[in-house]
Protein backbone atom coordinates (compact mmCIF):
# COMPACT_ATOMS: atom_id res chain seq x y z
CA UNK A 1 0.00 0.00 0.00
CA UNK A 2 1.48 3.34 -1.04
CA UNK A 3 1.78 6.32 1.30
CA UNK A 4 -1.06 8.29 -0.31
CA UNK A 5 -3.54 5.45 0.19
CA UNK A 6 -2.37 5.03 3.81
CA UNK A 7 -2.86 8.75 4.53
CA UNK A 8 -6.31 8.69 2.92
CA UNK A 9 -7.34 5.74 5.09
CA UNK A 10 -5.97 7.43 8.25
CA UNK A 11 -7.84 10.66 7.45
CA UNK A 12 -11.04 8.73 6.74
CA UNK A 13 -10.77 6.82 10.04
CA UNK A 14 -10.11 10.07 11.95
CA UNK A 15 -13.12 11.72 10.28
CA UNK A 16 -15.35 8.77 11.21
CA UNK A 17 -14.10 8.83 14.82
CA UNK A 18 -14.72 12.59 15.11
CA UNK A 19 -18.22 12.17 13.67
CA UNK A 20 -19.04 9.33 16.09
CA UNK A 21 -17.75 11.37 19.05
CA UNK A 22 -19.94 14.30 17.97
CA UNK A 23 -22.99 12.12 17.28
CA UNK A 24 -22.76 10.24 20.58
CA UNK A 25 -21.49 13.24 22.58
CA UNK A 26 -24.28 13.00 25.20
CA UNK A 27 -23.46 9.34 25.92
CA UNK A 28 -19.71 10.04 26.02
CA UNK A 29 -20.34 12.98 28.36
CA UNK A 30 -22.24 10.70 30.75
CA UNK A 31 -19.38 8.18 30.65
CA UNK A 32 -16.81 10.92 31.34
CA UNK A 33 -18.87 12.26 34.27
CA UNK A 34 -19.08 8.71 35.63
CA UNK A 35 -15.31 8.37 35.23
CA UNK A 36 -14.72 11.61 37.18
CA UNK A 37 -17.14 10.54 39.95
CA UNK A 38 -15.39 7.18 40.20
CA UNK A 39 -12.02 8.94 40.50
CA UNK A 40 -13.39 11.17 43.28
CA UNK A 41 -14.94 8.21 45.10
CA UNK A 42 -11.97 5.88 44.66
CA UNK A 43 -10.18 6.77 47.96
CA UNK A 44 -13.36 5.92 49.92
CA UNK A 45 -13.86 2.80 47.80
CA UNK A 46 -10.31 1.62 48.54
CA UNK A 47 -10.78 2.27 52.26
CA UNK A 48 -14.08 0.36 52.42
CA UNK A 49 -12.70 -2.59 50.46
CA UNK A 50 -10.02 -3.00 53.16
CA UNK A 51 -12.51 -2.87 56.03
CA UNK A 52 -12.91 -6.18 57.83
CA UNK A 53 -15.84 -6.87 60.19
CA UNK A 54 -14.92 -10.02 62.10
CA UNK A 55 -14.12 -12.37 59.20
CA UNK A 56 -16.34 -10.58 56.71
CA UNK A 57 -14.90 -8.28 54.00
CA UNK A 58 -17.23 -5.80 52.35
CA UNK A 59 -15.97 -6.72 48.90
CA UNK A 60 -15.84 -4.59 45.78
CA UNK A 61 -19.55 -4.68 44.96
CA UNK A 62 -20.76 -3.62 48.41
CA UNK A 63 -17.95 -1.05 48.76
CA UNK A 64 -18.85 0.44 45.38
CA UNK A 65 -22.54 0.58 46.35
CA UNK A 66 -21.79 2.31 49.68
CA UNK A 67 -19.47 4.80 47.93
CA UNK A 68 -22.14 5.54 45.33
CA UNK A 69 -24.78 6.05 48.04
CA UNK A 70 -22.38 8.36 49.91
CA UNK A 71 -21.73 10.50 46.80
CA UNK A 72 -25.46 10.58 45.99
CA UNK A 73 -26.27 11.50 49.59
CA UNK A 74 -23.84 14.43 49.51
CA UNK A 75 -25.39 15.79 46.31
CA UNK A 76 -28.91 15.30 47.69
CA UNK A 77 -28.10 17.12 50.95
CA UNK A 78 -26.56 20.01 49.03
CA UNK A 79 -29.63 20.31 46.80
CA UNK A 80 -32.07 20.10 49.74
CA UNK A 81 -30.07 22.69 51.68
CA UNK A 82 -29.29 25.12 48.85
CA UNK A 83 -32.54 25.31 46.84
CA UNK A 84 -34.63 26.99 49.62
CA UNK A 85 -31.86 29.52 50.20
CA UNK A 86 -31.58 30.29 46.50
CA UNK A 87 -35.34 30.86 46.48
CA UNK A 88 -34.95 33.26 49.40
CA UNK A 89 -32.14 35.14 47.65
CA UNK A 90 -34.23 35.51 44.49
CA UNK A 91 -37.18 36.77 46.58
CA UNK A 92 -34.95 39.34 48.28
CA UNK A 93 -33.59 40.48 44.93
CA UNK A 94 -37.07 40.85 43.47
CA UNK A 95 -38.04 43.11 46.41
CA UNK A 96 -35.06 45.43 46.07
CA UNK A 97 -35.90 49.13 46.24
CA UNK A 98 -33.54 50.63 43.67
CA UNK A 99 -34.50 54.19 44.64
CA UNK A 100 -33.41 53.48 48.21
CA UNK A 101 -30.07 52.10 47.01
CA UNK A 102 -29.62 55.15 44.77
CA UNK A 103 -30.13 57.46 47.75
CA UNK A 104 -27.74 55.46 49.93
CA UNK A 105 -25.04 55.69 47.27
CA UNK A 106 -25.51 59.36 46.38
CA UNK A 107 -24.15 60.80 49.67
CA UNK A 108 -20.87 58.79 49.85
CA UNK A 109 -20.23 59.39 46.13
CA UNK A 110 -21.09 63.10 46.09
CA UNK A 111 -17.49 64.36 46.28
CA UNK A 112 -16.42 61.91 43.58
CA UNK A 113 -19.20 63.18 41.31
CA UNK A 114 -17.87 66.72 41.77
CA UNK A 115 -14.36 65.55 40.87
CA UNK A 116 -15.73 63.72 37.82
CA UNK A 117 -17.56 66.78 36.49
CA UNK A 118 -14.52 68.98 37.14
CA UNK A 119 -12.41 66.61 35.06
CA UNK A 120 -15.03 66.48 32.29
CA UNK A 121 -16.83 69.87 32.23
CA UNK A 122 -18.84 69.00 29.11
CA UNK A 123 -20.38 65.94 30.75
CA UNK A 124 -24.13 66.05 31.33
CA UNK A 125 -24.83 66.82 35.03
CA UNK A 126 -27.45 64.07 35.13
CA UNK A 127 -24.64 61.54 34.67
CA UNK A 128 -23.42 60.46 38.12
CA UNK A 129 -21.46 57.56 39.50
CA UNK A 130 -24.46 56.24 41.41
CA UNK A 131 -26.63 56.33 38.27
CA UNK A 132 -23.99 54.38 36.32
CA UNK A 133 -23.68 51.86 39.17
CA UNK A 134 -27.47 51.48 39.34
CA UNK A 135 -27.72 50.92 35.58
CA UNK A 136 -25.21 48.08 35.86
CA UNK A 137 -26.90 46.80 39.01
CA UNK A 138 -30.32 46.69 37.33
CA UNK A 139 -28.79 44.90 34.36
CA UNK A 140 -27.24 42.24 36.61
CA UNK A 141 -30.46 41.75 38.58
CA UNK A 142 -32.91 42.06 35.70
CA UNK A 143 -35.96 39.81 35.55
CA UNK A 144 -34.88 38.50 32.14
CA UNK A 145 -31.59 37.33 33.62
CA UNK A 146 -33.36 35.31 36.32
CA UNK A 147 -35.83 33.94 33.76
CA UNK A 148 -33.00 32.82 31.48
CA UNK A 149 -31.07 31.37 34.42
CA UNK A 150 -34.15 29.49 35.67
CA UNK A 151 -34.82 28.19 32.16
CA UNK A 152 -31.20 27.04 31.80
CA UNK A 153 -31.24 25.32 35.20
CA UNK A 154 -34.56 23.62 34.39
CA UNK A 155 -33.23 22.37 31.05
CA UNK A 156 -30.03 21.15 32.71
CA UNK A 157 -31.98 19.29 35.42
CA UNK A 158 -34.22 17.67 32.80
CA UNK A 159 -31.17 16.42 30.87
CA UNK A 160 -29.49 15.42 34.12
CA UNK A 161 -32.46 13.30 35.26
CA UNK A 162 -32.45 11.52 31.89
CA UNK A 163 -28.68 10.92 32.13
CA UNK A 164 -28.64 10.18 35.88
CA UNK A 165 -29.39 6.48 35.51
CA UNK A 166 -26.61 6.05 32.94
CA UNK A 167 -24.13 7.95 35.13
CA UNK A 168 -25.04 5.97 38.27
CA UNK A 169 -24.91 2.63 36.45
CA UNK A 170 -21.55 3.32 34.78
CA UNK A 171 -20.04 4.86 37.94
CA UNK A 172 -20.90 1.72 39.93
CA UNK A 173 -18.97 -0.52 37.54
CA UNK A 174 -16.06 1.92 37.27
CA UNK A 175 -15.80 1.84 41.08
CA UNK A 176 -16.32 -1.92 41.34
CA UNK A 177 -13.76 -2.89 38.71
CA UNK A 178 -10.65 -0.81 38.05
CA UNK A 179 -10.19 -2.47 34.69
CA UNK A 180 -13.59 -1.59 33.20
CA UNK A 181 -12.46 1.70 31.64
CA UNK A 182 -9.03 0.27 30.79
CA UNK A 183 -10.58 -2.66 28.93
CA UNK A 184 -12.82 -0.27 26.97
CA UNK A 185 -9.73 1.61 25.77
CA UNK A 186 -7.63 -1.50 25.11
CA UNK A 187 -10.41 -2.94 22.96
CA UNK A 188 -9.64 -0.38 20.24
CA UNK A 189 -5.83 -0.34 20.65
CA UNK A 190 -3.61 -2.48 18.37
CA UNK A 191 -2.15 -5.50 20.20
CA UNK A 192 1.47 -4.33 19.86
CA UNK A 193 0.65 -1.12 21.78
CA UNK A 194 -1.36 -2.75 24.59
CA UNK A 195 1.45 -2.85 27.17
CA UNK A 196 2.38 0.81 26.62
CA UNK A 197 -1.27 1.86 26.74
CA UNK A 198 -1.91 -0.15 29.92
CA UNK A 199 1.08 1.47 31.68
CA UNK A 200 -0.06 4.91 30.52
CA UNK A 201 -3.62 4.35 31.76
CA UNK A 202 -2.37 3.19 35.17
CA UNK A 203 -0.24 6.34 35.54
CA UNK A 204 -3.11 8.56 34.35
CA UNK A 205 -5.44 6.89 36.82
CA UNK A 206 -3.12 7.55 39.78
CA UNK A 207 -2.44 11.17 38.78
CA UNK A 208 -6.10 12.01 38.15
CA UNK A 209 -7.26 10.40 41.41
CA UNK A 210 -4.81 12.68 43.24
CA UNK A 211 -5.90 15.68 41.17
CA UNK A 212 -9.67 15.31 41.61
CA UNK A 213 -9.30 14.42 45.29
CA UNK A 214 -7.18 17.55 45.70
CA UNK A 215 -9.79 19.66 43.89
CA UNK A 216 -12.49 18.44 46.30
CA UNK A 217 -10.26 19.18 49.31
CA UNK A 218 -9.48 22.64 47.91
CA UNK A 219 -13.19 23.41 47.39
CA UNK A 220 -13.92 22.23 50.95
CA UNK A 221 -11.28 24.48 52.56
CA UNK A 222 -12.35 27.49 50.47
CA UNK A 223 -15.95 26.88 51.55
CA UNK A 224 -14.88 26.74 55.21
CA UNK A 225 -12.70 29.88 55.01
CA UNK A 226 -15.32 31.94 53.19
CA UNK A 227 -18.10 30.74 55.52
CA UNK A 228 -16.13 31.86 58.58
CA UNK A 229 -15.16 35.17 56.97
CA UNK A 230 -18.62 36.03 55.64
CA UNK A 231 -20.39 35.14 58.89
CA UNK A 232 -18.02 36.44 61.56
CA UNK A 233 -16.42 39.37 59.69
CA UNK A 234 -18.98 40.24 57.01
CA UNK A 235 -21.99 39.79 59.28
CA UNK A 236 -23.81 37.58 56.75
CA UNK A 237 -26.26 35.04 58.20
CA UNK A 238 -24.77 31.57 58.63
CA UNK A 239 -27.08 29.90 56.08
CA UNK A 240 -26.43 32.52 53.41
CA UNK A 241 -22.70 32.48 54.19
CA UNK A 242 -22.66 28.70 53.66
CA UNK A 243 -24.39 29.02 50.27
CA UNK A 244 -22.12 31.82 49.05
CA UNK A 245 -19.03 30.03 50.35
CA UNK A 246 -20.07 26.74 48.73
CA UNK A 247 -20.70 28.59 45.46
CA UNK A 248 -17.23 30.13 45.68
CA UNK A 249 -15.74 26.67 46.28
CA UNK A 250 -17.48 25.28 43.19
CA UNK A 251 -16.63 28.26 40.97
CA UNK A 252 -13.02 28.12 42.14
CA UNK A 253 -12.65 24.98 40.02
CA UNK A 254 -12.62 27.35 37.02
CA UNK A 255 -9.03 28.66 37.00
CA UNK A 256 -8.52 32.44 37.33
CA UNK A 257 -12.06 33.45 36.24
CA UNK A 258 -13.89 31.38 38.88
CA UNK A 259 -12.62 33.26 41.97
CA UNK A 260 -13.50 36.62 40.34
CA UNK A 261 -17.05 35.45 39.58
CA UNK A 262 -17.41 34.04 43.10
CA UNK A 263 -16.19 37.29 44.67
CA UNK A 264 -18.49 39.45 42.53
CA UNK A 265 -21.59 37.32 43.18
CA UNK A 266 -20.82 36.97 46.89
CA UNK A 267 -20.22 40.70 47.35
CA UNK A 268 -23.41 41.73 45.52
CA UNK A 269 -25.63 39.23 47.36
CA UNK A 270 -23.94 40.01 50.69
CA UNK A 271 -24.71 43.73 50.28
CA UNK A 272 -28.28 43.00 49.16
CA UNK A 273 -28.87 40.92 52.30
CA UNK A 274 -27.97 43.99 54.42
CA UNK A 275 -29.83 46.69 52.49
CA UNK A 276 -32.83 46.78 54.80
CA UNK A 277 -31.06 48.26 57.80
CA UNK A 278 -27.64 49.50 56.78
CA UNK A 279 -26.77 53.17 57.00
CA UNK A 280 -24.99 54.99 54.19
CA UNK A 281 -21.41 54.98 55.53
CA UNK A 282 -21.62 51.29 56.45
CA UNK A 283 -22.32 50.22 52.86
CA UNK A 284 -18.81 51.26 51.83
CA UNK A 285 -17.13 49.46 54.73
CA UNK A 286 -19.30 46.38 54.15
CA UNK A 287 -18.29 46.35 50.48
CA UNK A 288 -14.59 46.56 51.44
CA UNK A 289 -15.00 43.78 54.04
CA UNK A 290 -16.67 41.41 51.58
CA UNK A 291 -14.12 42.08 48.84
CA UNK A 292 -11.25 41.54 51.29
CA UNK A 293 -12.74 38.27 52.56
CA UNK A 294 -12.84 36.77 49.06
CA UNK A 295 -9.45 38.28 48.18
CA UNK A 296 -7.68 36.90 51.27
CA UNK A 297 -9.22 33.46 50.74
CA UNK A 298 -8.08 33.52 47.12
CA UNK A 299 -4.53 34.48 48.15
CA UNK A 300 -4.44 31.60 50.65
CA UNK A 301 -5.65 29.32 47.85
CA UNK A 302 -3.06 30.61 45.36
CA UNK A 303 -0.05 30.39 47.67
CA UNK A 304 -1.00 27.40 49.83
CA UNK A 305 -3.55 25.10 48.18
CA UNK A 306 -2.94 25.38 44.43
CA UNK A 307 0.84 24.76 44.36
CA UNK A 308 0.23 21.44 46.08
CA UNK A 309 -2.86 20.40 44.11
CA UNK A 310 -2.00 21.56 40.60
CA UNK A 311 1.75 20.95 40.68
CA UNK A 312 2.31 17.98 42.96
CA UNK A 313 -0.81 16.03 42.00
CA UNK A 314 -0.14 16.07 38.24
CA UNK A 315 3.67 16.43 38.48
CA UNK A 316 3.92 19.61 36.42
CA UNK A 317 5.61 23.00 36.97
CA UNK A 318 3.25 25.86 38.03
CA UNK A 319 4.33 27.97 35.01
CA UNK A 320 3.65 25.00 32.75
CA UNK A 321 0.14 24.68 34.22
CA UNK A 322 -0.47 28.43 33.85
CA UNK A 323 0.47 28.41 30.13
CA UNK A 324 -1.67 25.32 29.46
CA UNK A 325 -4.71 26.92 31.13
CA UNK A 326 -4.26 30.16 29.15
CA UNK A 327 -4.00 28.25 25.86
CA UNK A 328 -7.04 26.12 26.70
CA UNK A 329 -9.01 29.25 27.65
CA UNK A 330 -8.20 30.89 24.31
CA UNK A 331 -9.19 27.77 22.40
CA UNK A 332 -12.36 26.69 24.22
CA UNK A 333 -13.20 29.36 26.82
CA UNK A 334 -14.25 28.37 30.34
CA UNK A 335 -14.89 24.74 29.36
CA UNK A 336 -11.34 24.55 28.01
CA UNK A 337 -9.94 25.93 31.26
CA UNK A 338 -11.91 23.33 33.23
CA UNK A 339 -10.56 20.34 31.32
CA UNK A 340 -7.08 21.78 30.63
CA UNK A 341 -5.18 20.12 33.47
CA UNK A 342 -6.76 16.62 33.20
CA UNK A 343 -6.38 16.68 29.40
CA UNK A 344 -2.77 17.86 29.65
CA UNK A 345 -2.04 15.11 32.16
CA UNK A 346 -3.39 12.48 29.77
CA UNK A 347 -1.35 13.88 26.85
CA UNK A 348 1.87 14.02 28.90
CA UNK A 349 1.58 10.43 30.09
CA UNK A 350 0.86 9.08 26.60
CA UNK A 351 3.70 11.21 25.21
CA UNK A 352 6.09 9.69 27.77
CA UNK A 353 5.05 6.17 26.77
CA UNK A 354 5.06 6.57 22.99
CA UNK A 355 7.36 9.54 22.22
CA UNK A 356 9.98 9.38 24.98
CA UNK A 357 12.81 9.59 22.43
CA UNK A 358 12.02 13.28 21.83
CA UNK A 359 13.95 15.70 24.05
CA UNK A 360 10.99 18.06 24.60
CA UNK A 361 8.86 15.13 25.82
CA UNK A 362 11.65 14.02 28.17
CA UNK A 363 11.83 17.52 29.70
CA UNK A 364 8.05 17.84 30.14
CA UNK A 365 7.54 14.36 31.60
CA UNK A 366 10.70 13.80 33.66
CA UNK A 367 8.71 13.88 36.95
CA UNK A 368 6.18 11.28 35.80
CA UNK A 369 6.90 7.69 36.74
CA UNK A 370 4.97 5.08 34.78
CA UNK A 371 4.13 1.72 36.28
Amino acid sequence: MNKLARYIIICAVCAIVIFLVWYFSSILTSILIAAVLSLIGKPLMNFLSRVKIWKFHLGNSLSALITLIFIGGLFSMLIIFIIPLIGRIITEMSNINFDEIHQKLSIPLMKYNIMLHNLFPTMDHSVTLESMIMDQFKGILSFDLFTDAFSSVTTFLAHFVVSAFTIIFVTFFFLKDNNTFTNMILAVVPTRYEDNTKRALESIYKLLVRYFTGICIEAFFITVLNTLGLHFIGGVSLQLALVLAFLSGVLNVIPYIGPILAGAIGTIIGIISHLGGVSDPVIGSLFIKLVLIFFVTHMIDVFLFQPYIYSNSVKAHPLEIFIVILLAGNIAGILGMLVAIPAYTVLRVFAKEFFSNFKVVQKLTDKITTS
